[in-house]
Formats: C-alpha cells, sequence, structure tokens
C-alpha cells in the first residue's frame, strides 16, 4: 500500500471509528444549519469546478447522518453562472444554500422542519490559468428563526490541478451584526484539501478520493479542528454522487462524527 492510500486509510479511521467524545456539542454545531454551505466549498476543493460552467444551472442535494447527535439534515444548494464575458456576468456564479430537511433531537423529542436560514453567495474566478485559479466567494446569511440579523463574510479559495491531482486552500472570515450564544459576532476559517483521479481514462477515471482539514476559531469558542475524506463518482459529464465520513472536534471542542451522501447534478445550459 503507497503513502496516499495509507494516509487517506488512516484519515478514515479516526474520523468513522474514534471514540465518541463526552464533551457537549459546540453551540455553533447544535444547530445543522451552515452545513448546506460549508459542503458545497469542500466540493468545490477538489473535485468540482469553481463555479458551474457558464450559462448552466446546477444543484447539490446532499442527506447528512450524524452519528453523535442523531441528527438528519438534507442540506443543498442551487447555483447558476450566467453566460457571458465579464467577471460579474460569466465568471461569476451565484448560489443560494439551505437545509431543505433538518430533523435533531431536543430535550428528547425530534423536530424536523425547513432550514432556519438562507446563505446567498456570489463566487468569482478573479485569477484563470490552465492549472492554477484563485476564487473570492462573498457571502450573505439571513436567518428564518432563533437568530435574527444577518451574517457577512467572505472566502478566498486557490486550487492547483495537475498531474491527476487537486490540492487547494481556503481562508474565510464572517461576522454577525447581531450576536448570540448560537450565532458568534465573528468565525476565522482555514482549509485544505487534497484528491487524486485514480486514472486518466476507462472506470478509474470516474472514481476521485480526496480528504480535507478544516480549522476554525470563533468568537467566545475554543478552537477546533475538522477533518473529512471521501471518495466521488462521476456517473457522467453532468451527474456525480459523493460519499464521505466527516469528524468535527478532530482538536478542540464540538465532536461530531458524520457521513454524508452527496449528489450534483449540473442542469445544462439555460435558455
Amino acid at each position: 500500500m503507497d503513502m496516499r492510500n495509507t494516509l487517506l486509510a488512516a484519515t478514515l479511521s479516526i474520523m468513522l471509528f474514534a471514540p465518541r467524545a463526552d464533551a457537549g456539542i459546540h453551540l455553533r454545531r447544535s444547530s445543522t444549519a451552515g452545513h448546506s454551505s460549508s459542503v458545497s466549498m469542500r466540493k468545490r476543493l477538489h473535485v468540482n469546478d469553481l463555479i458551474a460552467e457558464p450559462g448552466t444551472a446546477e444543484v447539490d442535494w446532499g442527506t447528512l447522518y450524524s452519528y453523535t447527535t442523531g441528527a438528519l439534515t438534507l442540506p443543498s444548494a442551487i447555483k447558476f453562472t450566467p453566460d457571458g464575458n465579464s467577471l460579474y456576468w460569466g465568471r461569476t456564479e451565484y448560489s443560494v444554500s439551505f437545509d431543505s430537511i433538518s430533523s435533531g433531537v431536543n430535550t428528547g423529542t425530534r423536530s424536523t422542519q425547513f432550514s432556519d436560514r438562507l446563505s446567498f453567495a456570489a463566487t468569482s474566478v478573479v485569477y484563470d490559468s490552465e492549472h492554477f485559479d484563485i476564487a473570492v466567494a462573498p457571502q450573505v446569511t439571513t436567518f428564518l428563526r432563533n437568530d435574527s440579523g444577518l451574517r457577512l463574510g467572505a472566502t478566498t479559495i486557490a486550487r492547483y490541478d495537475g498531474g491527476g491531482n487537486s490540492i487547494a486552500a481556503t481562508a474565510g472570515w464572517s461576522a454577525a451584526t447581531t450576536a448570540s450564544d448560537t450565532n458568534p459576532s465573528g468565525v476565522w476559517d482555514f482549509g485544505c484539501g487534497l484528491a487524486h483521479h485514480m486514472a486518466s481514462k476507462g472506470t478509474l477515471a470516474k472514481i476521485t478520493p480526496h480528504v480535507n482539514l478544516s480549522f476554525e476559531k470563533s468568537t467566545g469558542f475554543e478552537k477546533t479542528l475538522a477533518a473529512f475524506a471521501g471518495v466521488e463518482y462521476q456517473l457522467t459529464e453532468r451527474v456525480a454522487f459523493d460519499l464521505s465520513g466527516q469528524r468535527f472536534g478532530v482538536i478542540g471542542g464540538g465532536q461530531d462524527r458524520q457521513i454524508l451522501l452527496g449528489l450534483t447534478v449540473n442542469l445544462g445550459k439555460m435558455h
């Protein structure tokens, strides 16, 4: 077994088989909202293009289950890139993300409802070359219940593709206009990702294993490190499936073990 496969196996073992922590769930994780946007962003790191193909719309669906809390959510995102030649009309993808279903157990009773927030983003490719790309994604989140005000922020993504590998990094920051115990006044996060296409052609060319690390610091909370690992299967040019394990609180608070099944569909040219 080579070093790449050893790393992937070790990461999956840490996430899926590490002992359940006795500590309480990090307040920002007690609500499953926020998963929809983070899931979509991680896929950009190494599997999907940074933005949907100009002139097309794309839909992400997911089924996310937490072994730690029993919570079940369906993170979703709808994305559209206008067809054009300018930065804002041709190189910018506009999206909205939310949890189409959010089901969790509170005080012994399971509650199932629509997302408690909507997140809007505009992801612009500001530098584009054959192997290296940079994108900036301003984001606004509005709350539908529980919290009030807005979250305003942005994420920068840098990605290198070459030799069948994708290596990427992100840096993001957001702030709350009205802070609360579940809506920190400020959040910094940094991430990195690595993926390897198994082959250049044939069946193996449709399979892409990937790993991610994410470091987050929220005002009033301890620093936390999360790890993710999975594999994507490109069924057709426009349809892809992704299965991954997610381990929050590898270091720090917010311990949570999750499994995610995702589906990405490009709807083609919009007329």
